[in-house]
């Protein structure tokens, strides 16, 4: 978004939260249509395509707040002692007399992936091949889709990733894979015993996060193979949501961890301390937030207890870490965890990109060249994210007469600017066409720069996505989602492909990387991007039945940031924006976000062995906060290179 230039009238610009289910995993299910407030533009809502009437609404707050805590964690049991076709003794401890068994080579005889598999990305990324699986059965089985597409995306820096639903997997299939992740979301969900008794006895590296590692031991014979293998056992490992965990320790750093987060830590019961690693712990806090000491459900006589263990082939992590992420979460530490999973022993690297923000035919060239002039002075590489259409279709902004469209070219003197940027180490990004929709309030204004794009935005005075439309403001809430009109994968690509020819017009390159508005757009519109660029910078959303084909309709989607290059499922390579922007003031329900904050992330992000410290700011705000924004992620050690090259 930018503010008007000189002379124009003034008005409050709240800038949107850069998703909010890039804080906290969502996905919306939007109710049928509401009335728009009398101050804004009445503008017929799209009729929302039906979800399964048992997941429409509680799939979405799911998503959002974490699966509720199992009965197993709420009685402080053992999930096995629950299973009422357990063959275990759990009074008894796990037999580890004997040495483990020989591994077996899975690849010798691995068959073909089954036809529900879902493939992308390639070892072109790098030089792993993983397999996801996912679970898809019980209340929250939606869930399980969202959270392989999570673990898929972060795979894809590494290379190729097949993805498939737990109950298809078929004996020997991990042996075609560099590794296989399980995502455990479903409590007590149905794992086929193939794959529990490849991760028993096979060769292949697993990464288990979440749920059902218990199933592993529910016979004796399974039990003494894993903590004879493992050093650990899952048969007597409890669900702590007992204790509240604000931070998990991971590679020397404290990382956040919501308090709302309810959902439990599964606790690893170590058994040979020697034979297991301790990747990562959970610390235990009290209600004043200071360290406290961990209830005894834990198995720990401390404050803090095993959040990710690794041992022989198996690597887990008690939780699923895709839930309430922000910029400083233990999700960085399951980014690296994956990351070290698919490439042991990789380089250590520290790359940052800075990309100036919402440049249109409107913004002030003096302010741009500033910005310029000191990232140039600092020899930074940057990156312009560029509006090439300005349009103010209700005249918000100029006394009420509509104004516009202008383009690149009507601009000489910008144009001049830009010019000069690239010449001296900037790149052009294209951020949208005209970054709003039509004469559509989007939510908030239909100026160019300040509403959504690519999909359907409103505004509600409650966090309730049910809630009644009103017009925006500093207090509301954003809701997204929703198609909107003429906006086809077909009509997308050529709307994409104006805004793009206008470049050449105005005597500019033509851009390669497009930026979404909003970082925000349909399922059908990321289709049509995909048919232009091959490359996005920024987060992204992904929607149901991307995996599985069971399509919940174009509300029922999951947002995420990437801590490095990925590659996404419509084929496209989206470079990571993973430190948010430069705002000083609240907004939309979301905190100012300061320049400190910004450093703060780029710190944390240091955990990753391939670290990235990329954010973007605005050309209308005060060039001394951008200076302390460079300074502080150089003195973190990151070097800036273009966006390209972020590890």
């Amino acid at each position: 978004m930018s503010r008007p230039l000189l002379g124009k009238r003034l008005r409050p610009r709240y800038r949107l939260p850069l998703l909010a289910m890039c804080v906290a995993a969502l996905a919306l299910a939007v109710p049928g249509a509401r009335a728009m407030p009398a101050a804004v533009p009445v503008v017929a809502e799209p009729a929302p395509a039906a979800a399964p009437a048992d997941l429409a609404g509680d799939v979405a707050d799911a998503a959002a707040v974490g699966v509720p805590a199992p009965d197993a964690a709420k009685q402080e049991a053992l999930p096995l002692a629950l299973d009422p076709d357990a063959q275990v003794n759990l009074n008894e401890p796990a037999d580890q007399a004997g040495a483990p068994a020989q591994p077996r080579d899975l690849a010798a005889q691995a068959p073909e992936a089954p036809a529900s598999a879902r493939s992308f990305s390639s070892q072109a990324n790098g030089p792993a091949s993983t397999l996801v699986l996912f679970d898809t059965g019980g209340q929250w089985g939606r869930l399980g889709e969202y959270y392989a597409i999570e673990t898929g995306m972060l795979a894809s820096h590494s290379g190729a990733v097949t993805t498939l639903p737990v109950t298809d997997y078929v004996a020997g299939l991990a042996g075609r894979y560099t590794a296989v992740m399980y995502v455990g979301s479903t409590y007590d969900g149905e794992l086929p015993q193939a794959f529990r008794d490849d991760v028993l006895t096979g060769d292949v590296p697993v990464l288990w996060m979440g749920f059902n590692i218990w199933q592993l031991t529910s016979t004796q014979e399974g039990r003494t193979a894993f903590t004879t293998r493992y050093g650990w056992d899952a048969a007597t490992s409890y669900i702590d949501a007992t204790d509240t965990v604000t931070k998990v320790s991971y590679n020397g750093q404290d990382l956040s961890r919501n308090a709302l987060n309810t959902s439990g830590i599964l606790s690893p019961h170590i058994t040979d301390a020697a034979a297991v690693s301790v990747l990562g712990q959970a610390r235990c806090s009290g209600a004043d937030g200071a360290e406290a000491a961990c209830a005894s459900v834990a198995q720990s006589s401390g404050s803090a207890f095993p959040w990710a263990v690794q041992s022989g082939n198996l690597t887990y992590i008690g939780e699923i870490p895709m839930t309430y992420m922000s910029e400083s979460d233990r999700y960085l530490a399951a980014a690296d965890i994956v990351l070290d999973t698919l490439q042991p022993g990789a380089a250590a690297t520290r790359t940052a990109a800075v990309r100036i923000e919402d440049v249109s035919p409107e913004t002030d060239p003096a302010q741009l060249r500033a910005q310029v002039d000191y990232l140039v002075s600092e020899q930074v590489p940057f990156q312009m994210a560029v509006v090439p259409i300005y349009t103010d279709p209700l005249g918000t902004d100029n006394d009420g007469t509509p104004e516009g469209p202008t383009t690149l070219a009507d601009r000489p003197e910008l144009v001049d600017v830009l010019k000069y940027a690239v010449d001296n180490g900037g790149t052009l990004v294209q951020h949208g066409t005209t970054h709003q929709y039509d004469e559509l309030t989007n939510p908030y204004s239909a100026v160019s720069t300040d509403d959504f794009e690519f999909i359907r935005s409103w505004c509600t005075a409650t966090p309730d996505r049910d809630a009644e439309a009103v017009p925006c403001t500093k207090t509301t809430y954003v809701q997204i989602g929703g198609e909107l009109a003429d906006m086809s994968a077909a009509q997308t690509a050529d709307r994409v492909t104006r805004g793009r020819d206008l470049f050449a017009e105005a005597g500019l390159p033509t851009p390669t990387i497009f930026e979404a508005p909003h970082y925000a757009a349909t399922d059908a519109a990321y289709q049509g991007i995909s048919q232009v660029y091959s490359t996005r910078y920024e987060r992204s959303l992904f929607y149901a039945g991307t995996l599985t084909g069971q399509s919940g309709g174009p509300y029922d989607y999951v947002g995420q940031f990437f801590p490095y290059t990925v590659t996404d499922p419509y084929g496209m390579n989206v470079l990571p924006e993973n430190l948010g922007n430069y705002e000083p003031e609240a907004y939309s329900q979301h905190p100012a976000r300061t320049a400190q904050d910004i450093v703060a992330a780029a710190q944390a992000n240091t955990v990753v062995t391939h670290a990235n410290a990329s954010f973007f700011f605005h050309p209308f705000y005060d060039i001394n906060a951008l200076k302390d924004i460079v300074a502080g992620i150089k003195g973190a050690g990151y070097t800036f290179v273009p966006a390209t090259d972020l590890g």
